[in-house]
């Protein structure tokens, strides 16, 4: 494990506690059993429903787990689930919530760029999702470690933000409720494209460090690491809630997601990929 990663493993460590509360006051976890849709974004759950053909009896894994919405809502799609996290806090607020579910989900602590102890091809499906990618140092040793992972002929699908919307300041939404006049606020640009990080910043006691992954960044050594690239998807925001610095509450202003008030909204704002490891393939 590097200096960063492991860094970021104290950090999510340290802020746990904090996230638990947060995320028991909306008590997704307890839906998205039976409501997988409220887990995913993008087009992430359309390309799993394309490709797998049905989850019963298939094993699928999850790295970078983190609040295991998208592990609650595989197994309850009838995958045999394993839910891996750099951060051991994490894991265990998840432990507690599926024995409160009724659910067998084994949980693994492991670095996503090393996944120690997880066999080689054990799965049909790998899966990661909004906010992975920020923490993740060498994206590269992610891909390889999925592909090592994966049966042949299994499906890495994941979504997270679409890297279009790394370079802009945090603004002020607009104002304007639905059917007044008034133009949205400018784009304002923070750093180029170009710049990726790390980003450190300081909080709970503990230095991390985030990165802005460009597409490239992305899908090249996702290309190099043997996984075949089978569908690509570029999608807006399909609630305001995501312009609302809430990740699963709905959101209270639609005007947000009209690109004229507000220009973030003509971007993208996820990104979604399904790449196959090839049959006949084993390394």
């Amino acid at each position: 494990m590097n200096d960063m990663n492991q860094a970021n493993r104290l950090y999510w460590d340290a802020m746990s506690a904090d996230w638990q509360a947060l995320r028991d006051q909306d008590q997704l976890w307890r839906k998205c059993l039976q409501q997988p849709e409220l887990a995913f974004e993008g087009e992430a759950l359309d390309m799993i429903d394309r490709y797998m053909g049905g989850l019963h009896g298939k094993r699928a894994c999850v790295i970078g787990s983190g609040d295991n919405y998208v592990a609650f809502a595989l197994a309850g799609m009838g995958a045999q689930v394993t839910s891996t996290d750099i951060s051991a806090q994490q894991l265990k607020v998840a432990q507690e919530r599926a024995a409160i579910l009724g659910l067998e989900i084994t949980f693994h602590r492991a670095d996503a760029t090393n996944l120690e102890g997880i066999p080689q091809g054990e799965f049909d499906l790998v899966c990661s999702s909004n906010g992975f990618f920020v923490w993740i140092a060498e994206p590269a040793k992610v891909f390889q470690q999925v592909f090592r992972v994966l049966k042949p002929g299994g499906f890495y699908i994941f979504y997270d933000v679409h890297p279009f919307q790394r370079p802009w300041k945090d603004q002020p939404p607009p104002v304007h409720q639905e059917g007044e006049e008034g133009q949205g606020v400018g784009l304002e640009i923070e750093q180029p494209y170009s710049a990726t990080g790390p980003f450190v910043y300081e909080d709970y006691g503990q230095v991390n460090y985030q990165f802005h992954w460009r597409l490239s960044d992305l899908l090249n050594p996702l290309l190099d690491s043997g996984l075949i690239l089978r569908q690509l998807a570029e999608s807006p925001a399909s609630d305001a809630r995501y312009w609302e610095g809430s990740a699963y509450t709905p959101g209270t202003n639609p005007l947000l997601l009209d690109w004229q008030h507000n220009p973030r909204a003509g971007l993208p704002a996820w990104l979604t990929v399904a790449a196959q490891k090839n049959l006949g393939i084993s390394l």
